[in-house]
């Protein structure tokens, strides 16, 4: 199930590919890997589901750091579908996959898309990242016995126990990742360079386009998702179990929305 395949710059990246039938290539977020997926994708026949790697995660080496973009990783889903022959009926993700998935609509004739919990926009307004930054500063600036402690009596992160305390387990997390400093050149890369389409773009997107949203998410604000949704033709636009439901609550309430959508 888990393959690996080298990216034009000879980066060796990983990917998991399971089932048959009707190809969809789906990514994972930020800091994640292909197990994200996995854990909200639904038990279907008559699908093949292909979940790449995003370099530096997982089990995908980084390459040079140097040349690491945005626009780079986009690269390695396109090189991924040319190595697998086949174009995906559907590209999909969840954050920084839903923003990887969209820019390969310029290049690909997708029938289907999901953006899924998107954390990027076409305005370019990145306010909404300002707890990974306080994060990359104490990871940088603080001894490693201290990054806890400094997260933990920051404003901004004190401030999300009421409204998003999903997101909290999210920072806390990351602190202990194994791979927590090439996700911090990862961080600076997607400060250069993120998500580049147009809203002119996506007015003109002509693939059927499904949205999901989460409420109580301030990493990925469900004003951001409902904004994509308005400026996609004929886009659909879908509510998982909120931010304040449990893991098992939002896994099950993801399954039920991808259903519908892959539903022949």
């Amino acid at each position: 199930m888990l393959h690996q395949f080298k990216a034009s710059d000879q980066t060796e990246l990983t990917y998991y590919d399971s089932g048959h039938g009707r190809l969809v290539v789906f990514q994972h977020g930020f800091a994640m890997d292909h197990r994200q997926v996995l854990e909200v994708w639904p038990e279907l026949e008559n699908i093949r589901l292909v979940c790449l790697d995003t370099r530096g995660h997982g089990l995908s080496h980084l390459g040079h750091p140097n040349t690491l973009s945005f626009q780079r990783a986009v690269s390695d889903v396109r090189e991924l579908i040319a190595h697998l022959g086949e174009i995906p009926f559907m590209v999909g993700g969840i954050s920084l996959g839903a923003a990887l998935a969209m820019e390969l609509t310029r290049d690909l004739d997708i029938q289907r898309l999901v953006i899924a919990r998107p954390a990027f926009s076409v305005d370019g307004d990145t306010s909404h990242f300002d707890v990974f930054r306080v994060l990359r500063d104490i990871f940088r600036t603080k001894p490693r016995d201290q990054w806890a402690t400094c997260l933990e009596q920051h404003p901004a992160f004190q401030a999300l126990q009421l409204t998003a305390p999903r997101n909290q387990e999210t920072y806390r997390r990351l602190l202990e990742h194994p791979r927590l400093e090439e996700l911090m050149i990862w961080m600076d890369a997607l400060e250069t360079e993120a998500l580049t389409l147009t809203p002119e773009e996506l007015s003109q997107f002509d693939c059927k386009t499904d949205v999901i949203a989460q409420n109580k998410d301030a990493l990925h604000p469900a004003g951001l998702a409902e904004a994509l949704a308005q400026s996609i033709p004929d886009a659909r636009l879908h509510f998982v179990e909120s931010g304040l439901s449990s893991d098992e609550a939002y896994r099950e309430s993801m399954r039920g929305i991808l259903t519908g959508i892959l539903a022949p």
